[in-house]
């Protein structure tokens, strides 16, 4: 197997939470470098070759994004396998409902997390609960709100967004669960794309005023997957006319 790989990561991301599960699965010891928000902008070009995490690097190749990784994971170790044989229908399905996962639904909760940590900023310490940063929590209290907008801006998370996220978020979990029914995700080992939209619904569970629209569904068993979350955002935080769902027609 290659040298051991080193993931750059940002605490409480959902695309990060994915590629350890991936790592956990197939048993792959790696070293985790924790960066404070932001940074991956100054030093991601230079160590894994973008701005955004997750990063990896592995014997000197510079990898980008959570879908890469576990390709390239699938390199280093075959079994368990993140993906269906090609050469099997639910090879294409699996691919897809990851495709979604990433380039769809992982925006919703980053969008929905900006817009409450603007009006919370403290919250963001709890995310970071368990990491290992390079500077104490203390320290880093009088920039969180800084830290916010610029993370706000960055995710293009307006209050507008974040409401036709909240708008969009029953329709986002139908689809989910109608790959659940499909037997595409939710199976006892998960695959790639379980990986991918169930770290993402774990994270809207940690939202208070979200985490009562998708508990008691079907795709809130897709959490299980990963281990209990660090990070919160208390009920009440995100404004209480955003949460009113229209009514079924």
């Amino acid at each position: 197997m290659a040298r051991r790989p080193k993931l750059y990561v940002l605490p409480g991301s959902h695309p990060c939470a994915a590629v350890e599960a991936a790592l956990a699965l197939k048993a792959i010891d790696y070293d985790r470098v924790a960066l404070l928000p932001i940074t991956p902008v100054l030093v991601g070009p230079l160590r894994w070759g973008a701005t955004t995490v997750p990063g990896m690097r592995v014997d000197g190749e510079r990898i980008v994004g959570s879908r890469t990784i576990m390709r390239r994971l699938e390199t280093l170790v075959a079994e368990p396998a993140l993906l269906p044989d090609p050469a099997d229908p639910a090879h294409a399905r699996v691919l897809e409902a990851e495709r979604w996962g990433d380039e769809v639904f992982q925006s919703v909760p980053r969008r929905l997390i900006d817009a409450a940590l603007l009006r919370q900023p403290r919250a963001m310490e709890t995310y970071a609960a368990r990491a290992r940063l390079p500077l104490s929590p203390a320290l880093l209290r009088p920039a969180m709100p800084l830290t916010a907008r610029l993370m706000a801006i960055k995710n293009k998370a307006s209050d507008e967004a974040a409401r036709a996220d909240l708008a969009a978020l029953p329709a986002h979990l139908d689809r989910v669960e109608d790959w659940i029914a499909q037997g595409v995700i939710g199976g006892e080992r998960p695959n790639a794309a379980d990986l991918q939209i169930g770290s993402t619904v774990r994270l809207l569970m940690t939202i208070g005023d979200v985490r009562p629209l998708v508990e008691g569904r079907p795709a809130a068993e897709l959490a299980r997957y990963f281990p209990p979350m660090a990070g919160a955002v208390v009920e009440g935080v995100l404004p209480a006319e955003w949460l009113v769902q229209p009514a079924a027609a």
